[in-house]
């Protein structure tokens, strides 16, 4: 019996022991984590699916991720740029793949939005099977949105579907002015038809002045109406 209970007690030394030993090394391991927490550290490689990049205040002012999991947007990859309070400034972002026949669908976008509000300057690549279209654009919107507008992008919140949408935009955005929402002011690049192309329109986005050099070579110069019917057209 007593040889049973001097074992007993080695073990619960023992037991003791090696607890006391455990708790020092988790008080160590939690002490370098806190100390290495705050000090820059360099790697040479990491994985991840995201990073936020926060200011002083803890605010999210950029956003790196290889898949954004927004509704619709699960294909695209890149960088967003966020203002102090919140809302994107702009971003780079990329996507493509091939559809179940094999033709390419890609594109790739990067924004300057205006102060809260959207894209302004955008530079972009689209490509869908043998059609490719790339260039700049400059757009104009404006600094307050009307009570028309308003209610024009609160029904478009408010759509259930994608055809929804599309019925919202013909029956009511078509009503309203351009100038009003966003109005396409100057588009420099490549149109699907191979032509490097300067376009040039109005405050309502409508083209008034084409500069063009087809794919055959062949530059052209065109002035159009607010109805976009050609008035005048300069060739070599």
């Amino acid at each position: 019996m007593e040889t049973e209970l001097a074992t007993i007690h080695k073990s619960l030394v023992a037991l003791k022991a090696y607890a006391v030993l455990m708790t020092g090394m988790f008080i160590v391991m939690v002490t370098v984590g806190f100390i290495q927490s705050g000090a820059k550290q360099t790697f040479d490689e990491i994985t991840v699916k995201r990073i936020d990049v926060v200011n002083s205040a803890g605010r999210v002012r950029a956003r790196l991720a290889g898949e954004f999991l927004r509704p619709g947007d699960a294909a695209l990859a890149g960088l967003f740029f966020y203002h102090n309070y919140g809302g994107e400034a702009g971003g780079l972002i990329y996507s493509g793949n091939n559809d179940k026949d094999g033709k390419i669908d890609a594109w790739s976008l990067m924004t300057f939005d205006q102060y809260q509000n959207d894209q302004i300057v955008v530079l972009d690549y689209d490509h869908q099977g043998d059609r490719k279209r790339y260039g700049l654009t400059i757009n104009d919107r404006p600094d307050i949105l009307s009570a028309q507008v308003e209610e024009y992008f609160r029904l478009l919140r408010s759509a259930k579907s994608p055809a929804e949408t599309e019925s919202i935009k013909r029956e009511y955005g078509s009503r309203i002015p351009a100038r009003d929402i966003v109005a396409r002011r100057l588009f420099a690049g490549r149109d699907v038809e191979g032509s490097s192309l300067v376009t040039l329109s109005d405050p309502d986005g409508k083209p008034r002045l084409r500069l063009k050099v087809d794919i055959q070579g062949q530059p052209s110069i065109v002035f159009l109406d607010p109805a976009g019917k050609v008035v005048r057209t300069i060739k070599p």
